[in-house]
């Protein structure tokens, strides 16, 4: 067992004196140091009791010695020293921070795109910089997910941002260029808009088409007599209608914060999160920023944010509002480009067991065209 030492100081001129008064109180020094007017000297520290019984002499302990001196320094200057330790900690790591990631390239869809896979990959503003290898199993990373999308990418470190360059990947389809086509309904429909700018229009805003009508004819004609066969080319917007369902209990639970936070650090890996602090909330959510990644664990600062249940009950015009919300929803799933819900309307409502059931008419207006090939039209010989 190490031996705990300590340094004792006396203001004395007689230096034997003391270490006679010493001996008799069978105190063992072991080192000494002098001056004009002290005697300084290392004794066990178990010993420091003994030296009560020389009355004659006021002995002040100077220091420990050895690792006992340190622990004591640091138990004396805990503050100096871990403010030293927060201003390196601070210095690495506001050189190692990102504070911007710039992705460079002309379309907006593609930036947006690129962002948001960045961001599910750790790489995003005050996060710290990742190392040469994690970055390139990321660029690897999301050129696989988007291959239809990502031709190229480059992740370059610039000071405290992020400079990422790609180029997208042009897909080219084989054009099919038909020689003679029509312009069909695809369904049954009130047409609302007609655009084309090759062929013969043969509806007008407000018909009612069925499907399979010609709504843009690639026969052109004068004063009723075939002039040239063509491709008709545009599309014709119509209104369609349909009936959905839904289903919708009434009673529902809504997660509300009730102020209290608390703060945490988690390592994940995979699905799996293991935190340094105990959770101390009963029932909360977390909200996690990724802080850095290293030898395959994600390092999380976690704000855990207490929340509490409560049940409700949806009024009758509350329901019919979240019903009209879902079928939106579903709806707007299979709309295109310049589609759009234009109405809808309850058909049938009915309570069931603490349950709305409703039938709902949607109008929807569609691209209600496609183009169809048709025969060569031969004049047979008189």
């Amino acid at each position: 067992m190490m031996k705990h030492f300590l340094w004792i100081e006396v203001n004395e001129k007689n230096a034997n004196q003391v270490l006679l008064k010493l001996f008799k109180a069978r105190v063992e020094v072991y080192e000494t140091k002098y001056n004009h007017h002290s005697l300084q000297f290392k004794i066990l520290a178990q010993d420091y009791s003994k030296l009560k019984k020389i009355i004659r002499y006021k002995f002040k302990k100077v220091r420990h010695d050895g690792i006992y001196h340190w622990k004591d320094v640091l138990k004396k200057k805990w503050l100096i020293l871990v403010g030293i330790l927060f201003y390196f900690a601070w210095i690495f790591f506001f050189s190692n921070i990102i504070v911007n990631v710039q992705v460079i390239h002309s379309n907006k869809d593609i930036r947006e795109l690129v962002i948001k896979a960045l961001s599910n990959y750790g790489i995003e503003r005050l996060t710290l910089k990742k190392d040469f290898q994690e970055i390139e199993k990321i660029k690897q990373h999301i050129l696989d997910d988007f291959p239809d999308q990502l031709e190229w990418m480059s992740i370059e470190v610039d000071g405290m941002q992020y400079v990422v360059r790609i180029e997208e990947r042009i897909i080219t389809k084989p054009n099919i260029k038909r020689e003679r086509c029509n312009l069909v309904a695809t369904k049954s429909a009130i047409v609302k808009k007609i655009s084309y700018s090759v062929g013969e229009s043969k509806v007008m805003v407000n018909d009612f088409v069925r499907e399979g009508d010609i709504l843009v004819s690639g026969e052109l004609k004068a004063n009723e007599e075939l002039v040239k066969e063509v491709c008709a080319e545009g599309k014709v917007m119509g209104e369609v209608w349909y009936k959905t369902n839904v289903s919708l209990p009434m009673d529902y639970e809504v997660s509300l914060e009730t102020g209290k936070k608390r703060y945490n650090i988690s390592f994940s890996k995979g699905n799996v999160d293991k935190y340094i602090f105990r959770p101390r909330l009963n029932r909360y959510v977390d909200e996690k920023k990724l802080l850095f990644s290293i030898f395959g664990y994600e390092i999380y600062f976690v704000v855990q944010k207490e929340v509490r249940i409560e049940n409700k009950t949806y009024t009758e015009e509350e329901a019919l509002s979240k019903s009209f919300s879902l079928v939106d929803e579903k709806i707007q799933q299979k709309l295109r480009e310049n589609e759009m819900v234009l109405d809808k309307k309850v058909l049938k409502k009915n309570m069931n067991n603490s349950k709305m059931d409703i039938e709902v008419f949607v109008a929807v207006l569609e691209n209600i065209s496609k183009q169809e090939e048709f025969q060569e039209i031969k004049e047979e010989g008189i």
